[in-house]
Parts: C-alpha cells; structure tokens; sequence
C-alpha cells in the first residue's frame, strides 16, 4: 500500500501543478494583452515663448537689409518721348455742349462711398522665421529666390540675447498676393505669417 499511497500522491501533485500551470496561462492571456494595448503615454507639450515686435522700425533694434532683385526682374526704363514741336495745320474750335444736370445728379447719387484707403504699393511681407544659423538662413532664402521671390533678412537678438537673423520674403504690393506667396512657401515646409512692412 505504501507505493500506492505514493503513486497517489504523486497524481495528486501533477493535478495541482496541472491546474495552476492552466491558471497562470489563462491568466496570462487575459491580463497581457490589457497591459499591453496601453499607448505609450505622449510627452508633456512645451510651451513656447514666441514674442512678435512692435511694427516701429526701431522697437527691438533690428536693421534691415534688402537683398538685390534678380537682373532679369528689374524693369528697363522706356525711352523719353520727344516733344512735339510742330502745330497741327488749321485748328479747328470745339464748341462745348451744354451739360445735363439731372444725369450729373444720378451719376453722383449712383457712386458708392468712398473705399477706405488701401495701403500703399509694396506694404506686405511674409515673415518666415529667426534662425541661429547662417546656413539655415543661406538656404532657406535660396528655396524663396528660386520660387522666383524676393526675400531679404534682418539682424537682430533673441530673448535669451542670442544673434538671430530674420528671413522675410517680399514685399508685395497686396495682402492677396502676400498670402498666396506665403502657400507656395508653405510647400517647401517653411510657414510665415503675413504682415504689413
């Protein structure tokens, strides 16, 4: 009886083991993928300073410097006519016609008020950034003259007191095309922000 009671009793212990080599698998399949379908948790957002000037030419001490337009850009001045010297033959008078006053009057009534005044010619720019780096700057303003725009920079300091150079692209003589300058720019990775000179 006795290798009976060990043969007993080690049946018993293969069960048990059995079973809790079971309960751990089933409890690894249920809890695993639990743990495992977490996302991984996103970084904490940095907040970043961005300080925007004053639009006063002198506020933060920056200079500006416009880089020379492509030769082929620049417009070629039309010769001066030359004056006329020689009367016509026989002038003949031109008798004014009396004016009409109620069509002058509709004509006055008809026209809208005035429009405000629009900003002079060349006023708008894209502001495209301030960069630490010359090659950074030397790049990016070859990018803008190859897209066929004019584009210059400004010397200047950050916050912090380091020397930063700002690439502006432009000016442009509407706001309209200051914005569609600044969507093609944009496909080249480099956003601005559209402001008057």
């Amino acid at each position: 009886m006795n290798e009976n009671d060990t043969q007993l009793e080690l049946k018993k212990r293969a069960r048990r083991r059995l079973v809790g080599a079971v309960a751990l698998a089933a409890l690894a399949a249920i809890v695993l993928p639990m743990v495992m379908d977490q996302a991984p948790k996103p970084p904490p957002a940095q907040d970043i300073e961005i300080r925007i000037p004053a639009q006063d030419a002198d506020a933060g001490g920056f200079t500006s410097r416009v880089l020379p337009a492509k030769p082929e850009a620049v417009p070629t001045p039309l010769p001066a006519a030359a004056p006329e010297t020689a009367t016509p033959p026989d002038p003949k008078p031109v008798e004014p016609k009396p004016a009409d006053p109620k069509p002058a009057a509709k004509t006055e009534a008809a026209k809208p008020a005035a429009p405000p005044a629009a900003p002079a010619a060349g006023q708008w720019i894209v502001q495209l950034g301030a960069y630490r780096d010359e090659a950074n700057v030397i790049g990016l303003t070859t990018k803008i003259k190859q897209q066929g725009y004019s584009v210059y920079t400004e010397n200047g300091s950050a916050p912090d007191g380091s020397a930063r150079t700002r690439v502006r692209a432009g000016p442009f003589p509407s706001k309209e095309a200051a914005e569609k300058a600044r969507e093609r720019i944009k496909r080249l990775g480099v956003d601005g922000v559209v402001a008057q000179k």
